[in-house]
């Protein structure tokens, strides 16, 4: 197989996966080495398919879905919460920011679409590797939440406003 058709494979494999894709299961399954996969991943994006790497694996972003930014607060001992109020109303949390005082805008991909997500991400924090994104800047920050339509956001923003971890947006974030 040459590397065009292989890629056009792993643009599809991707697609028709409800769930991240690891590199090493699709080095398996198309019978090439992980660092080629790596390769062929840089060269779709190049190509202009939108594909973020998670911890879990590589997903296509979909521009069918509706995103929002949503300025939140919290300890940590409440982002489990967050993030299940935001999945379990029909959200994803596609990344966090933060406003760092020194780095300026620092961001980071989530993509927690689940329970599942949520809790491997909860215990990743927890192991000690490392710590919130959110703590260096005492639980202020922001998530892109995407979802399948304005109503789904409009009910994760109202659960996020109800629980009290939703804040007003600053004017920074928009530019």
């Amino acid at each position: 197989m040459d590397g065009e058709s292989r890629r056009k494979q792993i643009i599809d494999i991707i697609r028709k996966c409800d769930t991240p894709v690891s590199g090493t299961a699709l080095a398996k399954r198309l019978d090439v080495s992980r660092q080629v996969i790596v390769t062929d991943i840089a060269l779709i994006r190049a190509n202009g398919v939108d594909i973020t790497s998670t911890n879990r694996g590589y997903v296509i972003n979909s521009e069918s879905k509706c995103k929002r930014i949503i300025k939140s607060h919290h300890t940590d001992d409440e982002i489990l919460d967050e993030l299940f109020t935001i999945v379990d109303n029909g959200g994803c949390a596609e990344n966090i920011i933060i406003n760092h005082r020194f780095y300026n805008r620092l961001e980071a991909p989530l993509n927690v679409s689940s329970r599942r997500d949520a809790k491997e991400f909860m215990e990743a924090i927890k192991s000690g590797k490392s710590k919130s994104l959110s703590s260096a800047t005492s639980g202020y920050h922001y998530h892109v939440i995407s979802a399948d339509s304005e109503d789904t956001l409009d009910l994760i923003e109202d659960e996020l406003k109800e629980k009290g971890y939703w804040l007003p947006l600053d004017d920074w974030i928009l530019q």
